[in-house]
């Protein structure tokens, strides 16, 4: 299975199918310094500081970037990717990679209709392409659409294991979550040597069906065993389960050498303040949050509206916003998470108000 593009979990985590990036060890550098680069990215890169104007070099180095930005702390490489391709006008032979990464950081930022757009293009060239078909099968279940999403499956029947992973993921947001997670688990059992990604991406699913059938643990043993190369979507749903569980202190020691050693992005960040304050460690990583929730509120930042949801509905209490950031949020990703985070924010504002 041939696949140079892959989906991991989140709407917001579908890099390009290959292994992980993981920094090596020998590559790490002291904080405050740039983040580590593989030995692969470090390749590219000096075949592109040889040919500049090479851009197969350049789509390369950018793929490798968004594979790596789903890491915790490697959010920046984000941006390290928008700029490799800023300007770029990719010839017939880098057309579809180069539109797959286009499409890729479009539904990062939550601009879905952008990346489908760019998704059909594709598709309208090669309408059984694997990679396209996966990304637009979870844009639409991310709208909560998903009689799209199952027809996008439905182009990968060439690719059965692809084709049943994908249509049993839609089928539970169906409804039909028991039966699909017990197919699904059959799926898994069947499947002994799966690439490391391809691990990741069938476990992810099958730990939020765990949780939709409201089996927490059952979630949690599907993700630990890959959380070190997972994204960060799958980081935030293990520290949500684990800090429900019980098990701050286990949420804290993961998380605080992430923020020391790289620094994480919002949502982690939270998890760890709260994680903080279960543990009673003090208030570091929470004085560490608030001055960027501040700056996001005064900027009217609405990127990843969910985090905000969570540090009024955890952190700082306060209904009112909580609701205002869920509606928000809902209304831009439908995912299980987002209706729950509504859910909650309505429960809260109900209850403020009955005080």
């Amino acid at each position: 299975m041939k696949l140079a593009y892959f989906l991991l979990c989140s709407v917001c985590c579908m890099p390009l199918l290959a292994m992980p990036v993981t920094p090596e060890r020998s590559a790490l550098l002291p904080l405050g310094t740039v983040l580590p680069l593989t030995s692969q990215m470090q390749q590219v890169q000096q075949q592109l500081l040889q040919q500049p104007d090479n851009i197969s070099h350049r789509l390369h180095l950018a793929q490798l970037y968004l594979q790596g930005a789903r890491k915790p702390g490697f959010d920046n490489w984000f941006h390290q990717a928008q700029a490799l391709l800023r300007d770029v006008t990719p010839g017939a032979a880098e057309r579809q990679l180069y539109a797959l990464l286009q499409a890729d950081i479009a539904q990062q930022q939550h601009q879905f209709d952008a990346a489908l757009q760019i998704l059909q293009q594709v598709l309208a060239r090669e309408p059984a392409h694997l990679n396209a078909n996966l990304m637009a099968a979870r844009i639409y279940l991310a709208q909560d659409n998903t009689a799209a999403a199952q027809q996008a499956c439905a182009r990968l029947w060439r690719e059965l294991f692809l084709f049943s992973a994908c249509s049993y993921e839609v089928a539970g947001r169906r409804g039909n979550v028991a039966q699909s997670y017990s197919a699904l688990q059959q799926l898994y059992q069947q499947q002994p040597s799966l690439t490391l990604a391809l691990d990741i991406w069938l476990r992810g699913i099958l730990a939020e069906q765990a949780e939709m059938l409201n089996k927490p643990q059952q979630a949690l043993q599907w993700l630990a065993p890959v959380l070190e190369h997972a994204p960060v979507s799958l980081w935030l749903k293990w520290a949500d389960l684990t800090l429900q569980h019980g098990d701050a202190q286990q949420v804290y020691t993961k998380l605080a050498p992430l923020q020391q050693r790289y620094g994480l992005s919002d949502g982690l960040l939270l998890r760890l303040a709260l994680s903080e304050r279960a543990t009673k460690r003090g208030s570091q990583f929470i004085e560490q949050l608030q001055p960027r929730i501040a700056l996001r509120l005064a900027r009217g930042d609405t990127d990843h509206a969910g985090d905000m949801v969570h540090y009024f509905l955890r952190v700082q209490p306060d209904a009112k916003a909580a609701l205002h950031w869920a509606q928000l949020n809902y209304a831009s990703a439908k995912e299980p998470d987002d209706a729950r985070l509504l859910q909650l924010a309505e429960q809260a504002l109900q209850q403020a108000k009955e005080q």
